[in-house]
């Protein structure tokens, strides 16, 4: 007489192995070492703060939120969904006050998210709801960001990390810059917007070009702000020292 072999033991996939190595991590909050699998994610795209007037008498209306050829947002928001698997009752309590208590007092800071590693988001904890199901012995926890509408490029520009390079998203380029005499050099931004660029100076380096003339030394580069323009920024240096340009990218992701 022959016996049919049944494993009873949970079935492997790679959709198990995704819930355990995606996740994200809000300061000291790393959901994959808190054992939280993840289940879902969302990521809307923001809503525009949009102005317009109309007019008696006028098909339509004038839009004015794009201001300077870019479009102005309001905060995103961004949702994740956890589970916690065959825990005992009071582990789940347990694990509810503890997300509770790490995450909600928290200040806005860098949110990264395992599924787009190559950026950042700013924000923090808008709320956290949880659900709990003592017959299966999981805990599921729906955790709701409001964060900046842009994410930003974990790198500065330049740093030409090649683990980090998206080559269909990327453009090689010079941001440090040896002056010994006037030179011309251009500074691109693939970014989805403008950004704002900081420089680190030895010596003294005139730089001008994109509505920006700044005399900058070693004793005065702190707290130097530049505006790059989506695209192509040309500036020309003069004087005698070394000048490094910091810049990261904002992405509508």
């Amino acid at each position: 007489m022959g016996y049919e072999f049944m494993d009873t033991q949970p079935a492997y996939s790679k959709i198990d192995e995704q819930l355990r190595t995606e996740g994200i991590i809000f300061g000291d909050f790393d959901s994959r070492k808190e054992g939280w699998w993840l289940l879902e994610r969302d990521a809307p795209s923001p809503n525009e703060k949009v102005i317009v007037e109309s007019l008696p008498y006028m098909q339509g209306n004038y839009d004015f939120s794009v201001f300077d050829d870019e479009r102005y947002f309001e905060n995103r928001t961004l949702t994740y969904k956890f589970k916690i698997v065959a825990s005992p009752y009071s582990d789940r309590k347990m694990l509810e006050h503890e997300i509770k208590r790490k995450l909600i007092p928290m200040k806005i800071q860098r949110l990264i998210d395992t599924h787009d590693s190559n950026y950042f988001w700013k924000g923090k904890v808008q709320s956290i709801t949880l659900a709990d199901d003592n017959k299966y012995q999981t805990l599921v926890a729906t955790i709701t960001f409001n964060c900046y509408p842009f994410a930003f490029a974990k790198n500065y520009e330049g740093s030409d990390i090649w683990d980090d390079v998206e080559f269909e998203h990327w453009v090689f380029q010079e941001v440090n810059f040896d002056v010994f005499e006037a030179k011309k050099i251009t500074l691109i931004n693939i970014g989805s917007r403008s950004t704002v660029c900081s420089v680190e100076v030895t010596g003294n380096v005139w730089v001008r070009g994109n509505n920006t003339e700044l005399q900058i030394n070693s004793s005065n580069y702190l707290g130097v702000e530049i505006v790059l323009n989506r695209g192509e920024n040309y500036f020309e240096l003069a004087g005698e020292g070394t000048i490094k340009f910091k810049f990261r990218r904002e992405e509508m992701i």
